[in-house]
């Protein structure tokens, strides 16, 4: 396995200006996306669903009635019918049905909070709306659970967390930088994908050059074994230097000649 992995991982290595340019692909298209892409903000607020009545006098201090409504609550803020007001109270030129699908609301299991958050296409639309539709959802809350005779209501909604800072979204809701960081990866991963796919389809040059070179056949005529022999490589001999003439030191004896010893420098070559 391990070998396997290194193997990848040199291959990715000698090709990594295609996983640059695939990330710097994935990235330009990205950035060309969110400049013509309409932009949108969202806010968010939490709410707490508080039981001040007799509600309260229960076991439990009407905890799981709270939670109960909370979930009722969460896919009230989703009315088209509250979207209505709120598009009433700010002039809007919008259709209830636009404005109810950039609305969602989500209870947290086990509390008695709720989540509401609200697109917008600029930051302070978002905050104007999600302001006044808190305000019309705890009005409506309130006036399904008054009880006559009764001063307060069975349950009321307290907002805990105020509506924070927009933040731009893009696809299905994300912020930009979850974005822009996932189109990096996307584009590394088809990068390293292409690279795989290459090496596939065409070798590198050394296992190329490996299957070109000859190979020589002996079929021994006695058995059926074929023995795939490599070619005999002929190694080019240089050739022999010229034989050297041969010095030879001859010593005459004492009293022979002057008294001296005579040297006499003879060839290969037989003298005549």
């Amino acid at each position: 396995m391990n070998t396997i992995l290194g193997v990848y991982g040199r291959l990715l290595l000698s090709h990594w200006r295609w996983l640059v340019w695939s990330v710097l692909l994935a990235l330009a298209v990205t950035t060309v996306f969110l400049v013509f892409w309409p932009p949108l903000y969202r806010i968010q607020a939490t709410v707490f669903v508080r039981t001040p009545g007799d509600v309260s006098r229960v076991q439990d201090g009407g905890d799981g009635f709270a939670q109960g409504r909370a979930g009722t609550y969460a896919a009230l803020a989703k009315s088209t019918s509250l979207s209505s007001r709120v598009i009433s109270d700010l002039g809007l030129d919008l259709a209830p049905e636009t404005l109810t699908k950039r609305i969602r609301g989500t209870h947290r299991p086990g509390t008695a909070l709720v989540d509401i958050s609200l697109r917008a296409p600029s930051a302070a639309d978002a905050q104007r709306q999600l302001t006044v539709l808190l305000s019309e959802l705890s009005a409506t809350v309130r006036s399904m659970e008054s009880v006559p005779g009764s001063v307060v209501p069975r349950a009321e909604l307290v907002v805990v967390d105020s509506p924070g800072s927009p933040v731009r979204v893009v696809a299905w809701g994300a912020p930009v930088y979850p974005v822009v960081l996932g189109a990096a990866l996307i584009g590394l991963v088809l990068g390293a994908l292409a690279v795989v796919l290459r090496s596939i389809i065409k070798p590198p040059a050394d296992e190329q050059e490996a299957a070109e070179i000859p190979q020589e056949v002996t079929v021994v005529p006695d058995d059926d074994t074929v023995v795939i022999e490599p070619p005999v490589q002929t190694v080019a001999m240089a050739p022999a230097a010229p034989e050297q003439p041969m010095e030879v030191v001859v010593a005459t004896p004492t009293g022979v000649g002057v008294g001296r010893h005579r040297r006499t420098r003879r060839s290969g070559k037989p003298q005549t």
